[in-house]
């Protein structure tokens, strides 16, 4: 798996999308263990630390459950139902934060790209 330059997301959600995707979709059973976070740094040429961020996402959701010192495991689709429902005032919150962080980032690119042609323009290079 890798990740797209092209995504806006932080690698992390990246990770955790790509992760989810297997799960609903059934590649990834209910009890099987998922990579570790060092694995998945290593697949997905990221640090620990972002790898451990898209585990915790995962968590957050209900659709994994960690086991101390033997892993991060797929809970079965009727937990991650049960676990929908007492989290759902919460879900449409981190949508809304996710689409804000995608929208942010655009626009942070864009002012990058303006501040770029000003510079330029103020050192005299034309394009």
């Amino acid at each position: 798996m890798e990740l797209s330059p092209d995504d806006p997301r932080p690698a992390y959600l990246q990770i955790a999308a790509a992760l989810r995707e297997q799960i609903l979709d059934g590649r990834l059973e209910p009890g099987s263990r998922l990579p570790s976070g060092r694995e998945l740094a290593k697949e997905f040429g990221t640090a620990l630390m972002t790898a451990q961020n898209a585990l915790r996402v995962l968590r957050d959701e209900g659709l994994v459950s960690p086991q101390q010192g033997r892993g991060v495991f797929v809970r079965p689709p009727e937990l991650h139902e049960a676990d929908t429902q007492v989290h759902h005032a919460q879900a449409p919150l981190a949508s809304q934060v996710e689409a804000i962080l995608v929208e942010l980032l655009k626009v942070n690119q864009r002012l990058a790209a303006i501040e770029r042609r000003l510079d330029d323009e103020a050192h005299g290079v034309v394009d």
